[in-house]
Formats: structure tokens, sequence, C-alpha cells
């Protein structure tokens, strides 16, 4: 059946984590920019999520002073990141491999105090469910965009943590499949991506898998 017949399962997203943004007053303008990873952390963007996955290729450094000015947003391993503005809201990852003190830009929202299985929740939210979900509420404007208080209402499907580790394993091998991209040509990776995207919608549905 679908997520939304899994009714036991259902929470609010607010429930199992913590959802913080940047706050606005202590946003960054260009000054703030330095050129180094000797001067600055990493301000994460948007930018940054290709695939469900972070690529810190051509990361943007804000200085040592702005990543201080805000604690609650410091990036750590396992954390979720969520993009609430513009034109690619939805997007979203799970911090895995860090290669150096990060922090978000004003577009994102950070999950912490995850209490769940992390990549769980990080592949349910990139499910077409949860992402039908986010455009149904996200704002009109010319600028779309979901407030922190929209997100944690949304409703997810929390299975035993068995059943959560079992899809994530399923998952996990997909994706390395996937970004593994000198393995396999072009049509050969899509055919895995097509792939990949059943499965990961057929099992955050918890439908029966057929092998068809």
């Amino acid at each position: 059946g679908n997520l939304i017949e899994n009714k036991d399962n259902m929470v609010e997203l607010g429930s199992v984590c913590k959802i913080v943004g940047r706050i606005g007053f202590r946003g960054y303008t260009r000054n703030d920019l330095v050129g180094s990873k000797e001067d600055g952390a990493i301000s994460l963007s948007p930018g940054n999520i290709k695939n469900n996955t972070f690529f810190y290729d051509n990361p943007t450094y804000v200085s040592w002073e702005k990543y201080e000015e805000s604690p609650e947003i410091m990036i750590n391993e396992n954390d979720i990141i969520f993009c609430k503005t513009g034109s690619t809201v939805g997007k979203v990852a799970i911090v895995k491999n860090l290669p150096h003190k990060a922090t978000i830009n004003p577009q994102l929202v950070v999950l912490k105090d995850i209490k769940c299985n992390p990549s769980y929740l990080s592949y349910l939210m990139g499910s077409k469910y949860f992402q039908k979900e986010v455009s149904r509420i996200k704002g009109l404007g010319s600028i779309p965009t979901i407030s922190q208080k929209d997100l944690s209402k949304l409703l997810v499907s929390i299975p035993p943590i068995e059943k959560q580790n079992y899809i994530v394993n399923v998952l996990d091998r997909f994706d390395a499949l996937i970004n593994d991209i000198t393995v396999g040509l072009p049509a050969e990776i899509e055919l895995r991506r097509q792939q990949y995207e059943y499965y990961r919608n057929k099992l955050l549905n918890f439908e029966e898998l057929s092998c068809e």
C-alpha cells in the first residue's frame, strides 16, 4: 500500500528531528565570502546537491567569524540538508564525508538530532511521495519557498528500525552504482537510475517488491 495508508507509522517530520535555518539577520553578503578553506568554512548551497548526494567541488567559503556566529547550523556528519527556497525547493541530501567545517546558506535548512536512521529519512524525503507533499505546500510566489513550520508538519512514515535499515541497505547499494559514474556507459547509468527510482518509490511506499 501507499505511505499514507500506512497510518501506524505516520508522524510529523518535526517530531523526529530538529529543523534549523539561518536566522535572517545573520545572513551574509559577498563581503563575508573568503577565498580559501584556511580562511573559513564551506557554506553549502543547493548547487552542492546532485541526485540526492553532496558534492563538495567548487565550494563557497564564508569567514570563520560567520561560521562561529551561528553554532546551531554548524554541519555534522549525518545531518540532512533540505532546500527550502528558490527553484530547487525540495532538493535534499544527507551529509557524508564532509571534507571541512561547514555551514549552510540562507536557502537551506538542516535537520539535526534525527531520531531514526538518518539515511532512511533522507531517502524518504527524496521520494516521490514527499516531494509531492513539498510541491503541494510551497508558496506560489515568484520565489517558491516552504517555511520551517510547514516543513515540520509534513507527515513521514517511520517504520521499525529493522525495516528502515533494510531499505537503506538496498538503496545504498543502488546509490553506489549510480554515483560511480566511472563504471558503465551513460545509457546504462540512466537505466540504473530509473531502476533505482523505481525501487526507491516501491520500498518507501512499503509495497511488496516483485521482480518483474
